[in-house]
């Protein structure tokens, strides 16, 4: 465990001295989190009248505010921000002085949004040639789908992973709240910008990078598209179930007197203590146990030993013995038995789990103009010599625009002209 106040003094984020020009919205917000938690100072550039995103619920305190989307706040901490109207003349030349000033360049528009504009990367890269732009959209920026426009939801209809969410005997059903589509596009927007900075470090080359939402949510569907490969069909949708081909089907989510538990009935050595530490609690909570499964030899029983009848009997008897005992019961006793059990966890049992705790993985942030703390993830791994994590709060619209644009030798003056013009 790392103590962050002492190494703080000593130990410095892994990309510290690199700039970032964000300009995307909430399909690839995320990346540039992951570039400002790295160190890099990223600068999100918004509309003159903020970012769309800034509109999406929930709110803090209810409170409908531009400053206050804690959908805006959870993915631009770390950011600086500037307002820049980039279709106006005056705000595309301030755009190319900061693109001279800039290592990275990520956005989200329409594949020809920023070409019509003349800021494609054949452009930029006259500017900047060791510019890396990342470019992030539903389709990618070729191919006869790159025009259209799509969601987070219909891009998850379309990259498969929807098909695997929900009951087999009824509509797919989509995973509440939480983009999933934007988020896995964005981590692998971030991963693709430090590889092409790899390769600028050793050759001195910029490149574009063109990131398609639907081929990254494809590469979540892994399992289904390897077992489509096999059978020549796509794997089941199952709920709450687990199926083992050929083998039997168990129940994965168990609903207890309070709360759910994950755990999947397994054979052999891996399921033995767990299997028979179920039977001893049961015999001591005075629950009957049918006798098959006291005689049962755990050790040597698996799916390939079973039929149906018998998963379903022995689920049974665990699903009513579970819906006596409330989720925390049972996830005590696993963790003191070392059983293959856990609680389905929600973000407050998360927030107060001992185990994230004993890592120090959330953070607080302080927001002066809420008079509040919100809680973070901290950093995606822990590094031996380096910092990672969230620095500082989310930015307020066009907070840094007298630092950021003093830098290009704009005068508060000359600002207060550029606002009244509505080029930032």
């Amino acid at each position: 465990m790392f103590d962050t106040e002492r190494d703080s003094l000593t130990l410095k984020y892994p990309l510290e001295g690199l700039r970032a020009l964000d300009l995307t919205d909430e399909k690839g917000m995320l990346c540039g989190k992951i570039l400002a938690d790295l160190g890099v100072e990223v600068i999100k550039i918004e509309k003159p009248e903020g970012d769309e995103a800034r509109k999406f619920p929930p709110f803090y305190h209810d409170e409908e505010n531009l400053e206050k989307s804690l959908f805006y706040l959870a993915f631009n901490t770390g950011k600086k921000s500037i307002t820049l109207n980039l279709e106006k003349e005056e705000g595309r030349e301030l755009f190319k002085k900061l693109v001279k000033t800039a290592d990275f360049l990520i956005e989200s528009f329409d594949p020809f949004f920023l070409r019509k504009l003349g800021l494609g990367y054949d452009i930029l890269s006259q500017i900047k040639p060791s510019l890396v732009m990342t470019s992030i959209t539903p389709f990618g920026q070729e191919g006869p789908y790159a025009d259209f426009k799509a969601t987070d939801l219909t891009i998850q209809a379309l990259g498969v992973l929807l098909s695997q969410q929900g009951d087999s005997d009824r509509a797919p059903v989509r995973t509440s709240f939480v983009p999933q589509a934007y988020m896995h596009a964005s981590v692998d927007a971030a991963e693709a910008t430090l590889i092409a900075h790899y390769y600028r470090v050793k050759t001195g080359k910029g490149q574009h990078i063109d990131i398609s939402i639907m081929e990254s949510v494809l590469w979540v569907a892994g399992r289904d598209l390897a077992f489509y490969n096999a059978y020549g069909t796509s794997y089941k949708r199952e709920g709450p179930f687990w199926t083992r081909r050929g083998r039997g089907t168990v129940r994965s989510i168990w609903e207890c007197k309070e709360g759910f538990v994950a755990f999947a009935i397994q054979g052999g050595e891996t399921g033995a203590p767990t299997n028979r530490g179920i039977v001893e609690w049961m015999e001591e909570k005075g629950i009957e146990v049918p006798q098959f499964m006291k005689e049962k030899q755990w050790e040597s029983w698996d799916f390939d030993s079973t039929n149906q009848e018998e998963l379903d009997r022995i689920c049974e008897v665990i699903g009513a013995f579970f819906k006596h005992l409330t989720a925390d019961e049972i996830e005590e006793k696993a963790r003191e038995k070392g059983f293959l059990i856990n609680k389905v966890c929600s973000v407050a049992d998360a927030f107060s789990h001992p185990q994230l705790e004993a890592r120090n993985f959330w953070k607080r942030i302080h927001y002066d103009y809420l008079g509040d703390d919100i809680i973070y993830p901290g950093g995606f791994a822990k590094f031996s010599l380096s910092l990672i994590g969230p620095t500082s709060r989310a930015p307020k619209i066009g907070e840094h625009n007298e630092i950021i644009y003093g830098e290009l030798g704009l005068s508060k003056e000359e600002l207060i002209l550029l606002k009244s013009k509505g080029v930032i």
